[in-house]
């Protein structure tokens, strides 16, 4: 669910000045999640509290992982989490 953003036609949402998203979600244990991004766009993704694995990399709470050059994110709970995700050009 976008929070907040700059980028045209997101609604209902802290406006911001910047080609940016910022996204939160809520996952339970054994759920995925998919977000879609172009190769030229970057991310970073933080759970804020549990455990998920991205591609082949698993992140703890507070760990941060950049993420470039591709057109999904997958994302795999792997404990129940709240996670933070920046989409920027």
């Amino acid at each position: 669910m976008p929070l907040a953003s700059g980028i045209a036609g997101d609604a209902d949402v802290l406006t911001i000045n910047a080609n940016a998203r910022v996204l939160g979600a809520t996952v339970k244990a054994g759920e995925t999640v998919r977000y879609a991004l172009t190769e030229d766009r970057h991310a970073y993704l933080v759970p804020a509290t549990g455990r998920v694995r991205i591609g082949d990399v698993e992140a703890n709470a507070r760990d941060g992982v950049a993420i470039t050059g591709v057109t999904e994110i997958v994302v795999t709970a792997l404990e129940d989490a709240e996670l933070v995700l920046v989409d920027a050009a």
